[in-house]
Formats: structure tokens, C-alpha cells, sequence
């Protein structure tokens, strides 16, 4: 009898161990990122200087250009990858060689603003809304991670801003912020559904004094992560505008992250 329960207990052992990765499977959400069509692509491009100047470098900074000590002199930073991937890990245990993401063009450090810098002359931004999407959450200010990716926050539904370019409401140049598409654990994130918005629809961004600013979406683009216009979407000169970024496109269970960008384009209205 003993033997029995033995031989019995094994299997319903095996047969636990070998039904949970199935169940885990089955109960994970389907990937939330979109595939848009682009929209004004053209008008978007010309918001920005004639010569794109971000940091005084375009592309992705090295693992090695980027400090966990972030000055505080927004010019001296890289400009980023727009957006890391925003889907983590599942808690499955990792190869042994996990393949890295996509390689993208390495760029140095820059050891000097650009003298024709434009000055960040609007507060940090605290809050976003998109009556559009029913977004109405919290913006937190973050910089760029030792991989040179622009961060975004852990909380899938609190939005990044840039703090190394230009805010909401400056003078001149691309306000970024950047939002989760969706998380294996938290489910979608505040920037899922923005490749639904299209030209007229409003963005309302409050500032950490209170003001709130109103923008019109222009444009709405999508590229794969190795194609982003870097020096356009990080843009310090040209036309004031306000850009939101997420992943998009098809999700890569190779790299676990999605292969895409997309992009929203919104000038502001006159106040």
C-alpha cells in the first residue's frame, strides 16, 4: 500500500508540476499593443528646428554614457531611446543566454549644451488627461537608466516626463512624456489605447503650480524601435508641442518587449 501511495502521490506531483506553465499561459492577459496607421507624419516633421538639435548626440546612448547620477543641466544628457519595453519578464526562469533587444546606433556622451539650447522655461508637469481615452492620471519626472533607455515609471498607470527636455507649456521644442502599453502583472497601462487618437482630440496636462495646458493632437506614427526619428521626437528647438510615446506593434517573445513605437503628436492651443 505504501508503494501505491507513493507511486500515486509522484504523479499527481508530475501532473502538477506539468499543468502549471500550461495554466500560467492560459491565464496571462493577451498583449495590449496596438498596430496604428500614420497620420500627418509630414506636419509633425516640420514642427521641429531645421537641425534637429536634442543633447548635441542622436540615437542611443551607450550602457557606459549613462550615469545613475543624473546632472541636473538638461542639454548634458544623451538622448534616449524613447521608450523601454514595457512589458517585465514573466516569472518563468530565464535561458541561460536571454537574447538582448534589438542593437540600435550607439552615440558618446556630449561634454557641452549645444549653444543654441533653448531654456526650460515651464514647470514640471504633474498630470495628464485624454477625456478622449478616460486617462486622467499621475506625471512623475524621470531621466534615462544605465542602458541610456528613457525610464518610465514602475506603476503602469503613472506617465513619465522627460526631465532632460524641454515641459509642457516651454517656449520651443518636444515635451515628452512617455507610458506603459501594459505590464504581465498589472495589466494594461495608461498609454495602452493612445494609437486611438487622432487629429482634433484634446490632451489636458496640469503643472506642478496648477496650470493646466490644452493640446490638439496633429499627428499619430508608428516605426520600428531601431527607426525612431530620436532627434525629431526629442527635438529642444523648433515648434512647442507635446509628444506621447508607448511601444506598439507585435509583441517579440524573444526579447519579451514589443518591436514598435508609437508616437502622438499635440501643439498646444492658444491659451
Amino acid at each position: 500500500m505504501s508503494r501505491r501511495r507513493a507511486a500515486t502521490g509522484l504523479a499527481a506531483g508530475l501532473a502538477v508540476m506539468l499543468a502549471a506553465p500550461v495554466i500560467w499561459w492560459v491565464t496571462q492577459p493577451e498583449p495590449a499593443g496596438q498596430t496604428v496607421s500614420t497620420v500627418n507624419a509630414a506636419a509633425a516633421a516640420e514642427l521641429a528646428s531645421p537641425s534637429p538639435v536634442t543633447s548635441g548626440v542622436s540615437g542611443m546612448a551607450s550602457a557606459s554614457s549613462a550615469s545613475p547620477d543624473l546632472p541636473s543641466s538638461p542639454p548634458q544628457e544623451p538622448t534616449p531611446t524613447p521608450a523601454a519595453d514595457a512589458v517585465s519578464a514573466p516569472p518563468a526562469p530565464p535561458p541561460v543566454d536571454p537574447p538582448a533587444p534589438a542593437p540600435a546606433p550607439a552615440a558618446p556622451p556630449t561634454d557641452a549644451p549645444p549653444i543654441d539650447a533653448p531654456p526650460i522655461d515651464a514647470t514640471a508637469p504633474t498630470r495628464i488627461e485624454i477625456p478622449a481615452l478616460g486617462i486622467d492620471t499621475a506625471v512623475v519626472s524621470v531621466g534615462v537608466d544605465d542602458a541610456g533607455l528613457m525610464e518610465v515609471p514602475e506603476d503602469v498607470d503613472t506617465v513619465g516626463w522627460y526631465r532632460f527636455g524641454p515641459a509642457p507649456g516651454a517656449a520651443a521644442g518636444s515635451a515628452v512624456l512617455a507610458g506603459h502599453v501594459d505590464d504581465y502583472r498589472q495589466g494594461p497601462g495608461a498609454f495602452a489605447r493612445i494609437g486611438d487618437l487622432g487629429p482634433s482630440d484634446v490632451v489636458r496636462v496640469t503643472d506642478e503650480s496648477g496650470v493646466s495646458r490644452e493640446f490638439t493632437v496633429l499627428a499619430r506614427e508608428q516605426w520600428n524601435k531601431g527607426e525612431v526619428p530620436l532627434d525629431r521626437l526629442f527635438d529642444r528647438s523648433g515648434a512647442p508641442r507635446l509628444v506621447l510615446i508607448t511601444c506598439g506593434g507585435s509583441f517579440n517573445s524573444s526579447t519579451l518587449g514589443y518591436d514598435d513605437n508609437i508616437a502622438i503628436t499635440a501643439v498646444p492651443n492658444s491659451q
